[in-house]
């Protein structure tokens, strides 16, 4: 199987130039916190956002400036296990895919694992591919703390535990970027109404407050927090859990055991390592 097989030839993409409002109605109207960016009017690529590129420059404003510039490709007629190998040793989580021509779609790692390993007839369990240990926050512990907390973890996500250290949710790094896109949306707003008062102070409050960084509010960290959480268990096939993440719009799970406990973290990036590790 090769790329081609399994990317989206029609992805969402942010143009440049273009700034961070451009990219928050982008988030608002598609459900989605990463894209290619594209220059203007063309089929060159110029860089991609991302999640992190979001969260880590909260004062940055110019998608320019916000993006990762000059993006690693790949081509249509790369095979399924050379995209694999360049995403794991890079840590990428999406490639755009080009050929002579320009840009004509993205492969993710949502890809592979909803096209091709939830399909697999492996019986290879997590076991020996999940990690055993996982970043756990405290419910009440303030927003810019959790942030920095996973930021030095090098963590997407992190399980929030309650008084009685029993789970209560989970906390990713697209929660916060859903969190800063409601503060731009609230920041939108109160410019929009002050716009009618030409030369007002009013009107110029407004826009400095706008321009502002994007800075998290001082309120615990259960109140963005997914409180549904999904698990499963250590001896769930890949496609199991491939299929689940799927179904579920997941990139992680907790990995639980017959008591419910957890014992460890599964993440998608696990489950492209184990089919590469497939048995031929």
């Amino acid at each position: 199987m090769k790329v081609k097989d399994v990317m989206n030839t029609d992805p969402v993409c942010a143009k440049v130039p273009g700034s961070r409002d451009d990219l928050f109605e982008l988030i608002r109207e598609h459900d989605l916190t990463s894209f290619p960016v594209l220059k203007e009017g063309t089929k060159q690529v110029v860089g991609i956002i991302t999640e992190t590129d979001i969260v880590s420059k909260p004062s940055e404003t110019q998608l320019a400036l916000l993006m990762t510039k000059n993006p690693m490709t790949i081509s249509p007629k790369a095979t399924i296990p050379d995209v694999i190998k360049i995403m794991t040793e890079n840590n990428f989580r999406q490639m755009p895919v080009v050929n002579s021509k320009g840009f004509i779609g993205m492969i993710t790692i949502g890809d592979i694992i909803s096209k091709v390993i939830a399909i697999t007839s492996s019986e290879k369990t997590i076991e020996e591919y999940m990690s055993n240990t996982a970043l756990s926050i405290w419910q009440e512990t303030p927003l810019a703390v959790a942030k920095k907390t996973m930021s030095y973890a090098g963590a997407e996500s992190a399980l929030v535990f309650d008084d009685n250290a029993a789970m209560a949710g989970i906390i990713t790094v697209v929660d916060f970027v859903k969190f800063f896109e409601a503060i731009s949306s609230e920041k939108r707003s109160d410019n929009t109404a002050g716009e009618g008062k030409e030369g007002s102070w009013d009107a110029v409050s407004t826009t400095i407050i706008h321009t502002k960084d994007l800075t998290l509010p001082k309120v615990p960290l259960k109140e963005i927090m997914t409180k549904e959480v999904v698990s499963t268990f250590s001896k769930a096939t890949l496609s199991d859990v491939a299929k689940k993440m799927r179904r579920m719009g997941l990139y992680q799970m907790p990995v639980v055991n017959s008591k419910g406990d957890i014992i460890g973290m599964i993440r998608d990036f696990d489950l492209l390592k184990a089919y590469a590790g497939k048995d031929d």
